[in-house]
């Protein structure tokens, strides 16, 4: 009886030992995995830094660079920029302080449609100097815009001052913008004659390569010629008709017919 009591002793004692050497272990095994895990964090989290100051750097725009670009564009009459409602409603927005996609015009509209109210108008943080008549609205949300000199260097200011944003997606479109309208004053010449570049057309349009356009409809089958139809890419939007005047019955006094 003493040697079974001893021997499930000895047992009992063994198993402890184990249970203890590996509970020991498991938990050394846990802190070197939270170890590793916060190593391996760490390093994401550098190479997220990297990636982001990396992407925040190219959406920068030199100082040197863009005091040569305003120096072109302050000598600029005006240019025809033709581009979306809602680039432009950007860029007005972000050089002017507010803007609505529906506007036609920056002076004052008492309904707040085609233009600012007086309260909105308060909010303009500059002049934008776009009375009736100079913005001018097509098919599928396109219009053209008469953009004077000085409001081409106020938007690009604005632009390259929004390309330091903390907000990678907001400094890359400000950027994209910026190296568009940029794109415009990189082709003047100041010593060329004047009246060259008055009122000329830029575009602000991204378009697919042609191996993904220049194709039918249905694709280029065994009779198909290849070739394909060009259309504007600026269509005017016709006037609405003038209302019809409406009469009433001429036996009621109800509510009026057609």
């Amino acid at each position: 009886m003493f040697k079974m009591f001893k021997a499930f002793k000895t047992s009992l004692r063994t198993l402890i030992k184990t249970f203890v050497e590996q509970y020991a272990k498991n938990q050394q095994i846990k802190r070197d995995l939270l170890v590793q895990r916060g190593e391996q964090e760490r390093l994401w989290r550098e190479e997220d830094r990297a990636v982001l100051r990396a992407a925040l750097a190219a959406n920068r725009v030199a100082l040197e660079q863009h005091n040569g670009t305003l120096q072109r564009a302050a000598g600029v009459s005006y240019l025809t920029l033709r581009c979306h409602e809602d680039t432009w409603t950007f860029l007005a927005r972000t050089a002017f302080g507010i803007w609505e996609p529906g506007w036609t015009q920056s002076t004052r509209d008492p309904y707040d449609r085609v233009g600012p109210s007086a309260t909105r108008a308060a909010h303009f943080t500059a002049n934008p100097n776009l009375p009736p008549g100079r913005i001018t609205k097509a098919d599928g949300g396109m219009q053209d815009v008469l953009l004077s000199g000085h409001n081409l260097v106020l938007l690009l200011d604005a632009l390259r001052e929004a390309t330091t944003a903390e907000t990678t997606a907001n400094g890359a479109r400000c950027k994209t913008l910026y190296d568009r309208l940029a794109s415009f004053t990189a082709k003047l010449d100041p010593a060329a004659p004047p009246g060259r570049s008055t009122g000329i057309l830029w575009r602000i349009d991204d378009s697919l390569h042609s191996q993904y356009v220049n194709r039918p409809p249905g694709g280029a089958g065994p009779g198909t010629t290849g070739r394909t139809t060009t259309t504007p890419l600026l269509r005017k939007v016709p006037s609405p008709a003038a209302p019809t005047a409406r009469r009433r019955h001429p036996e009621r006094s109800g509510s009026p017919v057609q």
